[in-house]
């Protein structure tokens, strides 16, 4: 090796001690660094009472560095205070420190003299400051003459030459005159906050009508796939708020089931020993769900609690032999009975008491409420169709129909713009209701006439149903298999792609759709609830 490079290497590990920081011997040969790092991690001992974090609480309180001596007090105690409060453990240093209005540091009595300025002064407006400024713009020359584009910079013809921040500004306001600010971008910060309060979509979306003609529907597998019932599906209800699907019949029992169109997984059933079920619906917005059938009571579950209550009768109404035919409002607060002799009976779904009886002068058929709970329409087998007010309890109106030949059910539209009576001949008949308002008034009792007539059944019509948007009428019949049609609205046209002749419905049963028509449940006679995809609509 030559002494030219041991030369070199003495130098550099010369170098490298001076550059090293000096280890105090006291320390074990630790840096002042390291000394203060362990006593962040792993505490301070009880001698080092001038640790780190009364370093930090000195140097934020007094703005001093931490190498300068705390001044002591008269009474002999550090600015620090004791340890009573903030304090760590015995004789250790505080972990944290507290604020107060005399440890307030210098830059919140400054805010605070210039929020009395800023009141003092009013409500003027202030531009905002720049958050930087950068000195390469200030220093920079632009000559507006080079080039076409920025001649239309100039404030004077004769101008040639302008400062990097002359250019900017003149820039902003040439783009400021060119795309001046939405009227949205000027709103109140009140505005803003009340969008924000809400997760729903900003923008609303019109969806499109349904198309006549051609239905694009799809099967999917079944609802209750699961666990199929033992007889016929005699009840098929969606819930009103989530993807489930309840179906009931002769078998007693009852069956929940989560809809998706894939699995579509039992929840739960109950099994109700005495009583045979031909009517099950959920009320009070789904908490509950009450069964009836060919007996003289029925029951009521809550699903919240999973609790079961038998009602003998009810209460204020001779006991009927029958309450198997029933219907439940849409918002769940009221349920009709309908009993012989042209008889209604109205309860209320949470008491279960007796509220009222409505009178018809024939025997009742069928009766359907409104949307909002608050209005009845039934349809005798005298083919008088009543309108009652279920606030007072009385008839508003009514009129005789004299297309029916022995109504057998009726059901009015969401929206109540249409209702529809099936008879047993197989015809099923569909009103505007603004129609026949207007005939009712101008021609008295008998006149109403039907905006249009359905006769592709062939047996006894024993239900129809509309679906959320009064877009689409089912209609169907038990008496053969495949018997249910589809209607559009308002051409009143049947869909003539669906149901076909391989779709292997059964004897039909019930129909019920989802709350957004998004699904369709088709039970039969073989204890299966079928389940069709409308792919129309996109919501559940």
């Amino acid at each position: 090796m030559s002494d030219q490079t041991q030369a070199k290497r003495s130098l550099r590990a010369a170098d490298g001690q001076e550059r090293r920081p000096k280890r105090s011997k006291e320390d074990g040969g630790k840096t002042r660094t390291e000394t203060d790092l362990e006593m962040l991690v792993f505490g301070a001992d009880e001698d080092e009472s001038g640790g780190v974090f009364t370093k930090i609480g000195q140097e934020q309180r007094a703005g001093r560095s931490a190498d300068e001596p705390v001044p002591v007090s008269d009474e002999g105690s550090s600015d620090e205070g004791s340890n009573s409060e903030g304090g760590g453990a015995e004789g250790g240093a505080p972990l944290f420190f507290v604020d107060t209005e005399r440890d307030a540091p210098d830059w919140a009595s400054s805010s605070e003299d210039e929020g009395e300025e800023d009141e003092a002064g009013g409500d003027a407006d202030k531009a905002p400051s720049a958050a930087w400024e950068d000195d390469d713009t200030q220093n920079a020359t632009v000559a507006l003459t080079a080039q076409a584009r920025t001649r239309k910079l100039r404030v004077a013809e004769d101008e040639d030459e302008v400062g990097g921040d002359v250019y900017e500004q003149r820039l902003r306001r040439q783009f400021e005159q060119i795309n001046p600010a939405p009227a949205w971008a000027g709103g109140s910060a009140t505005a803003d906050a009340s969008l924000l309060q809400t997760s729903a979509s900003l923008v609303a979306r019109k969806r499109a009508q349904l198309a006549p003609g051609v239905l694009d529907i799809a099967r999917v597998r079944n609802a209750n796939q699961a666990s199929e019932s033992q007889s016929a599906v005699l009840s098929a209800e969606f819930h009103p708020t989530a993807s489930v699907l309840l179906t009931a019949g002769m078998d007693k029992t009852l069956r929940l089931f989560e809809v998706d169109g894939k699995q579509n997984q039992k929840i739960q059933s109950l099994h109700l020993r005495d009583l045979p079920i031909t009517a099950a619906q959920f009320v009070r917005g789904g908490q509950e769900i009450v069964a009836c059938g060919r007996r003289s009571w029925y029951y009521a579950v809550d699903v919240e609690h999973a609790s079961v209550m038998r009602l003998s009768s009810i209460p204020g109404v001779p006991k009927l032999k029958s309450l198997e035919h029933m219907r439940a409002s849409a918002n769940g607060d009221r349920l009709a009975f309908m009993g012989n002799s042209g008889q209604i009976h109205v309860v209320a779904a949470r008491t279960k008491q007796f509220v009222a009886t409505l009178p018809m002068n024939g025997a009742v058929s069928d009766a359907a409420f409104t949307a909002d709970g608050n209005g009845l329409w039934s349809i005798g087998a005298d083919n008088e169709v009543y309108q009652w007010d279920l606030r007072m309890n009385r008839c508003l109106s009514r009129w005789h129909d004299a297309s029916p030949f022995r109504p057998t059910c009726l059901d009015i539209s969401r929206d109540a713009s249409y209702y529809a009576s099936g008879d047993h001949a197989g015809v099923v008949n569909i009103y505007d209701t603004r129609a026949v308002r207007a005939d009712h008034e101008d021609r008295a009792f008998f006149g109403v006439k039907p905006l249009k007539c359905i006769d592709n059944l062939t047996t006894a019509v024993h239900g129809v149903r509309f679906n959320h948007s009064a877009e689409l009428l089912a209609v169907y019949s038990r008496r053969k298999p495949g018997q249910l049609r589809l209607v559009h609205l308002p051409t009143a046209s049947v869909f003539t792609n669906w149901p076909a002749s391989v779709s292997n419905l059964g004897h039909v049963q019930c129909v019920a759709f989802s709350p957004q028509s998004g699904f369709m449940a088709v039970g039969n006679d073989a204890g299966k609830a079928l389940l069709y995809r409308l792919q129309h609509y996109t919501s559940y």
